[in-house]
């Protein structure tokens, strides 16, 4: 019996050093969980080149929507955007992007971090010549799609024949945009169907 009481006093005290260094460790790490939430310090600097780095923010996320996870811009110590993972429906699946809007109402960058489009049509969204067309986009009203050069601040070229994957890149950012409107700045925003997707290999 005195043995029986002796290994759970030891087992009592090894959980409860292991539970101390569990937490020890948790706050150690919770910079470098963040950091490393598949948004690299490159990543950072591509979408908000002026953001330092990045923090958890207490902003509640709807477990069923399209917004994944968000962060806090920070420089120094100010606020100065937000970076949000929106995942979006692609041509041949889900594709997952990470989105930068600054405190100024502006989309900041646009970053894919994972997709299966289709090599050499869809994957191109993940090329820079098609993300720099979001840089400076407004951050005050949707984004739409067009075939043809932009002659609005709202409108984003589309891929040649690549125009599923280059709406589904609109559609995350347009997401983003509500969620930072609605949940952030506290605005009412008129809803909006995700943009019309093309079907046929043409429209990939």
């Amino acid at each position: 019996m005195k043995e029986n009481f002796k290994l759970g006093g030891i087992l009592l005290i090894i959980t409860m050093i292991a539970g101390l260094l569990l937490g020890f460790a948790n706050d150690l790490t919770k910079e470098a969980i963040i950091e490393n939430s598949k948004i690299s310090k490159e990543d950072l600097n591509y979408i908000m080149p002026k953001a330092e780095k990045i923090q958890d923010s207490n902003i509640e996320l709807d477990a069923e929507g399209n917004i994944k996870e968000i962060y806090e811009a920070v420089n120094g110590n100010d606020v100065i955007g937000y970076v949000l993972k929106v995942t979006s429906k692609g041509f041949h699946g889900a594709i997952d992007f990470v989105v930068g809007i600054s405190n100024e109402d502006t989309v900041t960058g646009i970053k894919v971090l994972s997709h299966s489009e289709t090599p050499g049509l869809g994957a191109k969204i993940s090329e820079e010549k098609f993300t720099e067309r979001f840089k400076d986009k407004p951050a005050t009203d949707y984004l739409e799609v067009v075939k043809v050069t932009p002659n609005k601040d709202t409108e984003v070229e589309a891929i040649s024949g690549a125009t599923t994957s280059s709406k589904a890149s609109v559609n995350a950012v347009n997401e983003a945009i509500t969620f930072y409107l609605e949940k952030i700045k506290g605005e009412v925003v008129e809803p909006k169907e995700e943009t019309d997707v093309d079907t046929g290999a043409s429209a990939q």
